[in-house]
């Protein structure tokens, strides 16, 4: 990304620019820079793109003023609204590499003082509502009228962006992705999420249907898969999400499919669905939407959720119930005498993401009841974790998770006060990015009375703000503290105290 300043502008930053080919000035990942009064003004030299930021005196080197930029770029993207699989791919790839040049074009220059002009003008931006730096630029953008260059039709810098990044898909961004790709998540003739959403999935499954046909299937064949598919994508859309957010959403899927369409569904149909959701997950992989990790993380939840739904013959399935409840009645009356007792336990904890530098850590103090997945929950929510991925931990080489998962332990049937001092246990979050939080018991202390309600947790201790979710793991996170310097700054210890109970209880909602 080329970055033009002025002279001026880059004697204040400390940039050391240097000459560049005027027609590199003119492409998508191309943006000019002016100082003016409290405002920096940074354009798209493309696509008359204003992005405002305020303050330029805060910013005494190029790093700090590109973090910034970088950060309201992302704000006015939402606002205006673009799609978020697109935000990401943006973040991800197109604002890597910086590099600042000069001089500016006079026709630029030309553009930037129109944009300073619309700034002082009394009818354009509303102060007295105390605008925010994207809602100052979507007010330049729909008073900024320019010529397009190959129709002659006059219009707002804001139709400009629309028929440049949404329908050309113009904007640079990942550049692995193959045209079935691009087509995917690019192509769009509204800048409304949903009517984005809605010809995504119809690109997929035409994609699909060619894909089972190239393959030899039977037209009932490809008929079953591509019904399916539909409606997984429709079900996707309807939650929110796309099929980057949450690989692991087809539990979700399967699992609640018979509830959710009031039928009774058989073990044969459900063996159906698995082949065609595994012929799906295989196709996502071909497309290169799905990683290898992507695609054993889908299988594992299909797998899983089948398992847990597949109904058995009525009596034997409810022999099973009857017998699976007595003992687990029982196991949990034990379990409970236990963490009755754990309530006398007063816990400090150290915490700190593996893989990282500058160190980021948490510490804590719990009572012994709190039980192993609120435990969890609390570290997620002290790091900025979403709670969007499934998670493991680790204690004394046990894994304990979720119980509607394979492989480990009832983690909701545990409780900390199972550990001792000087034990070690080892939490994964999204086995995609693979974020893991080491944890120290560092001391634990009998309390002097007895409790009849138990203490909240509480951060006594930390360094570093925490994670960003999907953005690669520690290796992402290391490159975006790069761009944005705020990443590895301390946190604030009395605000994040305040809302940790109620970010703990949004993320353990997410897994219920």
């Amino acid at each position: 990304m080329l970055i033009a300043v002025e002279n001026n502008v880059a004697q204040h930053l400390h940039a050391n620019t240097r000459l560049s080919d005027g027609r590199r000035l003119m492409s998508t990942d191309a943006w000019s820079v002016r100082a003016t009064g409290d405002f920096m003004i940074v354009m798209n030299n493309l696509l008359s793109l204003p992005v405002i930021v305020r303050h330029p005196q805060q910013f005494s080197d190029p790093r700090s003023f590109t973090a910034a930029f970088k950060r309201e770029l992302i704000r006015l993207l939402e606002s205006l609204p673009v799609p978020r699989v697109k935000i990401r791919m943006i973040r991800e790839q197109q604002l890597k590499q910086v590099e600042f040049v000069q001089p500016i074009d006079p026709a630029l220059q030309q553009r930037l003082q129109i944009f300073q002009n619309l700034l002082t003008r009394p009818d354009i931006v509303q102060w007295d509502d105390d605008p925010s730096n994207p809602a100052i630029s979507l007010a330049l953008m729909k008073n900024l009228k320019l010529q397009d260059i190959e129709t002659n039709e006059v219009q707002t810098a804001t139709g400009l962006f629309e028929n440049y990044v949404m329908n050309d898909f113009a904007l640079a961004a990942h550049p692995k992705l193959n045209e079935h790709n691009r087509c995917y998540l690019y192509q769009s003739k509204s800048l409304n999420d949903v009517m984005n959403e809605s010809e995504v999935s119809e690109e997929i499954i035409r994609d699909y249907q060619s894909s089972l046909e190239r393959l030899g299937k039977s037209d009932q064949i490809i008929d079953r898969d591509t019904d399916y598919a539909m409606d997984y994508l429709s079900y996707l859309a309807e939650s929110g999400n796309t099929i980057l957010d949450d690989v692991s959403a087809i539990y979700y899927y399967v699992y609640n499919y018979g509830t959710r369409n009031n039928e009774r569904v058989t073990t044969s149909k459900y063996r159906g669905m698995g082949t065609a959701f595994r012929e799906l997950g295989r196709f996502f992989k071909r497309q290169d939407l799905f990683s290898s990790a992507d695609f054993d993380q889908f299988s594992q939840a299909l797998n899983q959720a089948i398992d847990n739904a597949t109904p058995a013959k009525d009596g034997y399935r409810l022999e099973r119930m009857l017998h699976s409840a007595e003992s687990e009645l029982a196991r949990r009356r034990s379990l409970l005498k236990y963490a009755h007792h754990y309530r006398k336990l007063q816990y400090q904890v150290r915490v700190e993401l593996a893989d990282y530098q500058p160190s980021m850590w948490r510490r804590f103090q719990f009572n012994g009841e709190t039980r192993l997945d609120e435990l969890c929950y609390y570290i997620m929510a002290s790091f900025q974790a979403t709670g969007s991925h499934l998670y493991n931990l680790q204690l004394n080489k046990v894994n304990y998770q979720l119980p509607y998962l394979d492989g480990g332990e009832n983690i909701t049937l545990h409780w900390l006060g199972e550990a001792q001092q000087g034990d070690r246990l080892t939490l994964e979050y999204d086995f995609g990015d693979s974020w893991k939080f080491n944890i120290v018991v560092e001391k634990v202390t009998p309390t002097r009375r007895y409790r009849l309600t138990a203490v909240e947790p509480k951060v006594i201790d930390g360094s570093g703000k925490g994670i960003v979710d999907d953005i690669g793991g520690t290796a992402g996170l290391e490159l975006a503290a790069q761009d944005d310097l705020t990443i590895n700054d301390d946190f604030n210890l009395k605000k994040l105290q305040s809302e940790l109970g109620a970010l703990t209880t949004d993320i353990a909602k997410r897994y219920q």
